[in-house]
């Protein structure tokens, strides 16, 4: 079910046009190192990518690759390392853009909104790794930059985390909540086969 925020001016069969873009965030190697993030929520996560690039590439819409590069010391995300490359089933293709970002966020030390208003992007649809971080963080800033927004719940995932009093969280907890939070006000919440079938 598609759960709609309060001011998400995104709707899903305008996705695909000129002003939309599918925003890809941090779906690089490292997402898969089971030792350091544990299995993530979510076992498809490659094959939808997968759809929403192939149903974006026969549209009209930007793609834009988001990647991490991290500046700590041993980070599987530094740059050079191979965790950072991208995953095969997010590899841009030549002519989609690629934004590095060394913070959680997308829109800090980078041009990407400016990029976006550029090409008359108003309206965002976002997926990647992970949900309560990163993918949180591109779509709340999003939001308060204006733009519409649509997370696509089932090409995310989340990783297993402790609260506050050590008590363990599994990944597919931490999805749900992250979903949520961000459903009660800073995005439209969808699923692949909700965005594809609108094409």
């Amino acid at each position: 079910m598609v759960r709609q925020s309060s001011n998400a001016r995104l709707r899903l069969y305008d996705a695909r046009d000129d002003a939309a873009a599918l925003l890809l965030i941090d779906l690089q190697k490292a997402v898969d190192d089971v030792e350091l993030n544990g299995t993530h929520s979510n076992p498809v996560l490659d094959d939808r990518v997968d759809e929403l690039l192939r149903c974006w590439r026969g549209g009209n819409g930007h793609i834009v690759h988001v990647r991490h590069f991290s500046h700590t010391p041993g980070s599987l995300y530094r740059s050079g390392h191979a965790g950072a490359e991208f995953k095969t089933s997010a590899m841009p293709l030549a002519g989609e853009r690629i934004v590095t970002k060394h913070v959680e966020s997308p829109f800090i030390g980078t041009d990407l909104d400016i990029w976006l208003r550029r090409h008359g992007i108003a309206r965002l649809v976002v997926a990647g790794v992970s949900t309560g971080h990163a993918v949180s963080t591109a779509a709340r800033h999003a939001h308060c930059l204006d733009f519409g927004v649509v997370v696509v719940a089932d090409a995310c995932a989340s990783y297993a985390i402790d609260d506050l009093d050590g008590q363990p969280l599994t990944a597919e907890e931490v999805q749900r909540f992250s979903l949520a939070l961000l459903g009660s006000h800073y995005a439209r919440i969808s699923s692949t086969q909700e965005v594809v079938q609108q094409f």
